[in-house]
């Protein structure tokens, strides 16, 4: 072993749930829940927060932290189920050209830049859209194995009703600005 990197304990909703994300020298690790000390364990480190971690794969150390924030304003608190504590990162992130892509239990969709983990974009999937193929479309949690890139395009599953999570059935599908 070369080193070892605890982020949380985790907790029902996940810690390091889904999967992790690899590119050049970094891991990306999204956290759903911190969780709490277990007994006879180190204290957790009052700045872990759910979100996501770059961690350089030579030393262990954390190069970067991007900490998800809950939204629950106005219409969006309603649409989110339990919106105050489902808003980490659980699903696995995918790495682009620099940038990450993450999604949120909480319905948004993160682009970070893979260098500093500043926010380039956000798009929140928690509303209804118009299908293509004319069934009603409502999107969600952000959560498993959800986006994947292809042919120049990014898909994203939108909707995970376990676990009171907000459920949905949206396919979208992204492309870079023309």
């Amino acid at each position: 072993m070369l080193w070892r990197r605890d982020i949380g304990t985790g907790a029902p909703n996940g810690g390091i749930h889904w999967g992790i994300a690899f590119d050049r020298d970094t891991v990306y690790v999204p956290v759903a829940q911190i969780g709490r000390p277990l007994p006879g364990g180190q204290p957790i480190d009052p700045a872990l927060q759910p979100g996501l971690y770059a961690v350089d794969a030579r030393t262990g150390e954390i190069r970067w932290q991007y900490s998800a924030k809950p939204d629950c304003a106005g219409e969006r608190g309603k649409k989110a189920p339990r919106c105050e504590r489902l808003y980490g990162f659980s699903g696995a992130p995918t790495v682009i050209d620099g940038v990450v892509i993450q999604g949120g239990l909480d319905g948004r969709l993160y682009a970070i830049d893979a260098a500093d983990g500043r926010a380039l974009w956000t798009y929140d999937t928690l509303r209804d859209f118009e299908a293509i193929n004319g069934v009603k479309t409502r999107g969600g949690s952000i959560d498993s194995a959800s986006i994947v890139a292809a042919n120049g395009l990014l898909f994203v599953g939108s909707g995970y009703g376990m676990f009171g999570q907000a459920p949905g059935n949206a396919l979208l599908a992204f492309r870079p600005a023309r």
